[in-house]
This record gives C-alpha cells, sequence and structure tokens, in this order.
C-alpha cells in the first residue's frame, strides 16, 4: 500500500515544485521556447532522478529504515521488560513495607522472650549457687563442730587423766576413786548435752 503512494507522491512534490518557482531556476530573460525546453528537461531530469532513486536506493532505505525500526521495537520490548521488572520488585518492597509493623511486634515479643528465659535462668543459677554454698557452710560448720567436740573431748579427757592421776599420787581409796569415776562421766554427759543443744 505504501509503494501504491509513494510514486504518485513524489512525482506531485516535483510537478508543484516545478510550477511554484520557474523562475527560480532561469539565469536571465529567457525565450518561451527555452523555457520550455528548460522544463521539459527539469521533468527528464526529475523522472531520472526518481527511476534511481526507486530503482537503487529504495532497498537499502527501506531496509535501513526497517532496521532502525526493528532497534527501536526491541529497545522498547527490553525497556518494558526492566519496567515489569521494576514494577514486581516495587510491589515486592511495598509488600514488604505493609508487613513489617508486624515483622517488629514479632520481633519484639521474640525479644521478650529471649529477656524472660534469661531471667529465669539466671534466677535459677543463683538459686543453685545458694543452695550450694549453705550446703558448702553446713559441711564445714559441722566439720568445725566435730573437732571442737573431739577437741573438747580430748582436753576433757586429759584433765581427767591428770586430776586421776593426782589422785593416785595422794592415795585415794576406791570408794573415792569410784566417785571421781562417776563425777566424771556425769560431767562428761553434761558438757556433750550443751554442745549438742
Amino acid at each position: 500500500m505504501r509503494k501504491k503512494y509513494l510514486i504518485p507522491l513524489t512525482l506531485c512534490v516535483g510537478f508543484f515544485a516545478i510550477l511554484c518557482c520557474p523562475d527560480a531556476f532561469a539565469a536571465g530573460e529567457l525565450s518561451p521556447v527555452r523555457r520550455l525546453w528548460n522544463n521539459i528537461l527539469l521533468w527528464v531530469n526529475f523522472g531520472i532522478l526518481a527511476f534511481f532513486f526507486f530503482r537503487y536506493a529504495k532497498k537499502p532505505l527501506m531496509d535501513y529504515l526497517r532496521g532502525e525500526r526493528q532497534k527501536i521495537e526491541e529497545n522498547l520490548n527490553t525497556t518494558d521488560v526492566q519496567l515489569r521488572d521494576v514494577k514486581t520488585i516495587m510491589d515486592q518492597e511495598a509488600e514488604k513495607l505493609r508487613g513489617i509493623d508486624q515483622r517488629l511486634e514479632e520481633i519484639r515479643i521474640s525479644v521478650t522472650e529471649i529477656g524472660r528465659r534469661e531471667k529465669e535462668m539466671i534466677i535459677k543459677q543463683a538459686k543453685i549457687a545458694a543452695e550450694k554454698m549453705i550446703r558448702d557452710a553446713e559441711v564445714y560448720s559441722n566439720y568445725r563442730l566435730a573437732m571442737a567436740r573431739k577437741a573438747l573431748s580430748d582436753e576433757m579427757v586429759d584433765m581427767a587423766i591428770s586430776m586421776v592421776e593426782e589422785r593416785l599420787k595422794a592415795g585415794i581409796s576406791d570408794a573415792d576413786n569410784e566417785r571421781i569415776i562417776d563425777q566424771f562421766v556425769m560431767d562428761l554427759e553434761s558438757s556433750t548435752d550443751r554442745i549438742r543443744s
């Protein structure tokens, strides 16, 4: 359809140029025959140029224009694909932004839960450490108490032996000896009761 209109359009443009500007082509005053001859040659030249153009330049020019059109279409398609990708990314980011409040709330709850567990663990470890300290103190106090009892018992035994030695040296009778031993046993029992309480 373009070929149909291209030739008549070119002819019309050339004819219009010749009729509108006949004086522009003349160098001076010409006779009517010379003018007619110039117009005929002008048309012949125009026809030759139009023939050469349509014969040799039309195909390369049209190929060039088609190539440029194809490049522009490819660029538009590439740009369209890039635009769709950017819109997809923007939609994804918008979706993330819509869910950011919920995500922040989840993070806050998670951090609070972690803090609560850490607090409970610290309290539990502190209780275990306190119970161990109490047990260690109890064991140590029992050990010190046993050592004190042993020292007191040893001291009382030494005192009783020295008293017995002194009385034996002084010549105590069997009745006195029985009474001293009973007294010693009673003193030993009362001191043991005092230590226990």
